[in-house]
């Protein structure tokens, strides 16, 4: 596995690009495809979770409290998707058109919330001593 801070920026990069994509899918203005917007956003999400999950190499033993963490990360996102598109709906009666980008900016939020708390996950598992030199080689300050 390369080193944790270059997995930690390629899992961010693809956080973002999962969720400008479901942004994309969520504001597409093709009448009746709703269905078909929320089956391609449920399988986006699966791929970023694997995606997310690949990179850090499927590690195991993620102790119960990052467990516990991750389902509170989720329900964060969802709550974070509910008030983005509360505040873009919000806006968009003072301002008509920035309304009809509630759904993009819901999809955006939801996965980006997800998408970090997945990594988090993932990076709750590293070791913080590793990086740190022997208690006998320790700089003086």
């Amino acid at each position: 596995m390369d080193h944790p801070e270059a997995v930690n920026l390629k899992a961010r990069n693809l956080i973002l690009d999962y969720a400008l994509g479901a942004a994309i899918v969520a504001l597409l203005p093709i009448p009746n495809i709703g269905l078909l917007q929320a089956i391609v956003l449920v399988l986006l999400n699966v791929l970023l979770v694997i995606g997310i999950a690949r990179l850090w190499q499927f590690q195991k033993g993620g102790d119960l409290l990052a467990r516990v963490g991750i389902l509170f990360g989720i329900a964060g996102a969802v709550l974070m998707g509910f008030l983005a598109w509360l505040l873009t709906v919000a806006v968009g009666v003072v301002v008509p058109l920035i309304g009809a980008l509630a759904p993009g900016m819901v999809a955006f939020s939801y996965f980006w919330g997800v998408g970090q708390a997945v990594n988090h996950f993932y990076v709750s598992k590293l070791s913080l001593t590793s990086d740190r030199p022997p208690s006998g080689e320790q700089d003086e300050i």
